[in-house]
């Protein structure tokens, strides 16, 4: 049931939910889905196949649809989970807190205040909240094209960022898993019959960096490496989790055509290379629905005495799979704070009420 902001911030942080831990993100979303029967709402669990449950809450039975859209799942699991911590100076910290806890704490609590302004034979709200977001929403992609195509507009509750910024243009995003087999044996006295599965590796990172390009805002990482069995033994496998990033959709295809060739190549004779594309986020830029969107948002937030400005950004989102659908996508209003991803995750508390506000107004703005 719901209390107040704060306490459901607390509650909500203090249950770990690690996209990778399946009962914990279960757990977490049983207590969402209560919250939103508590304001009147059909929740629904749809039972994922490897990750935890997808939440659709809907409510209204008018023809126009408006999608709100969340996620459960944070980037912290289980053992190195932060519970929420009240810091003093208006500010608290915990795992998930803007990113993205505080966005759906927002969401409850601007349909609390709005709710009952609506026409609801008119209007009908589908809130949908996937448990996979934080690794690229594979098992989750369907549902939110499905929603979207389905609603006249889509509204995200991702981190508005410390200065304040809404946004409707993300970066696309690719992974990529890039796996080396070469030949052991004992870096001593056999290291001549030898093929080095983590040097041709390194080889072929290297020379994957080089498609960085600042101008065109092309990105890649080599996040996670993985290789060998002892010092003394030449490696036999060696793989690394990767990822390049684009605000250009058209340069996804050739981008994933040069990976291919990178690897195709051989830096160490004898060793093999195989590549494998993983989940992937659209690239979504502002387009004249979602400007709409944006303008109506920033103009309710200037009148409630609020500067928020417009802010592409590199990270993916699931406004990007909601965009295909051809609708405005406005994402950003969640919770403001700082250091999304780390430990020491800190949301501003005095920005709570005031992204509540927003929402609430701005929701109400658009269902007349």
């Amino acid at each position: 049931m719901l209390d107040t902001p704060i306490k459901t911030l607390e509650a909500y942080v203090n249950q770990p939910s690690g996209t990778l831990d399946r009962e914990d993100v279960q757990q977490f979303a049983e207590m969402v889905a209560e919250d939103f029967r508590s304001l009147g709402f059909n929740a629904e669990l749809i039972p994922g196949e490897k990750y935890g449950p997808k939440l659709r809450a809907t409510i209204g039975s008018g023809n126009c649809q408006l999608m709100l859209m969340g996620h459960m799942d944070t980037v912290f699991p289980h053992d190195i989970c932060v519970p929420f911590k009240d810091i003093g100076n208006g500010k608290a910290m915990g795992s998930g807190i803007i990113d993205m806890k505080g966005g759906d704490v927002v969401m409850l609590y601007a349909l609390k205040q709005v709710l009952p302004k609506l026409d609801l034979s008119k209007y009908r709200i589908c809130a949908l909240l996937n448990p996979d977001e934080e690794i690229g929403s594979p098992e989750s992609h369907d549902l939110i094209l499905e929603t979207a195509k389905q609603s006249f507009a889509a509204l995200s509750f991702e981190p508005c960022g410390e200065n304040g910024r809404l946004t409707c243009a993300r970066k696309g995003v690719t992974s990529v898993r890039v796996t080396c087999k070469g030949i052991p044996g004992h870096s001593g006295a056999k290291y001549l019959e030898c093929a080095s599965a983590i040097q041709a590796l390194c080889a072929l990172i290297t020379e994957l960096y080089t498609l960085r390009d600042d101008a065109r805002e092309i990105s890649f990482n080599a996040g996670i490496i993985r290789g060998g069995t002892a010092e003394n033994v030449v490696a036999a496998e060696a793989e690394c989790a990767c990822e390049f990033r684009y605000f250009d959709e058209s340069l996804k295809a050739p981008l994933m055509e040069r990976i291919r060739e990178i690897c195709a190549k051989e830096p160490v004779p004898g060793v093999s290379t195989s590549i494998a594309f993983g989940a992937s986020h659209p690239a979504i830029d502002l387009n004249e629905k979602s400007r709409e969107l944006l303008d109506l948002a920033l103009s309710i937030a200037e009148k409630q005495g609020r500067s928020l400005h417009h802010e592409k950004t590199g990270g993916a989102g699931d406004i990007s799979i909601a965009g295909q659908a051809g609708i405005g996508v406005l994402d950003g209003l969640g919770l403001i704070g700082t250091g999304m991803h780390r430990t020491d995750e800190t949301a501003f508390l005095d920005s709570l009420p005031k992204q509540i506000e927003l929402a609430a107004e701005l929701i109400q703005t658009i269902c007349v």
